[in-house]
């Protein structure tokens, strides 16, 4: 036999509200704490992705001073706050590819 339930706007988002937290909770969802996007470094090869350019225009970038690189072991590293700044204040547009 099935039974028939009416329930108002506000009560049925409020079992949908209830459910999809204790379905979160459970899993932990709710929990996971994300890395800030300026957090860490870039390499030689993730920032000449990003910003769409060749070894030879990033050294120039470097030596212009427009960026600095931290040296770990053989590899160049670049701070991602620096690089997002950097990025946002429209400062490399010139050394973008066209």
């Amino acid at each position: 036999m099935e039974n028939i339930v009416i329930l108002n706007e506000e009560q049925f988002e409020d079992i949908i509200y209830r459910t999809v937290s204790r379905c979160l909770n459970e899993k932990n969802i709710g929990n996971i704490v994300e890395k800030p996007e300026d957090e860490g470094f870039y390499d030689r090869d993730e920032i000449c992705e990003l910003l769409h350019i060749a070894y030879p225009t990033l050294w120039r970038i470097e030596k212009s001073g427009l960026l600095k690189s931290q040296k770990v072991g053989r590899k160049n590293l670049y701070p991602k706050a620096e690089v997002n700044l950097l990025i946002k204040s429209g400062k490399l547009a010139k050394y973008n590819r066209k």
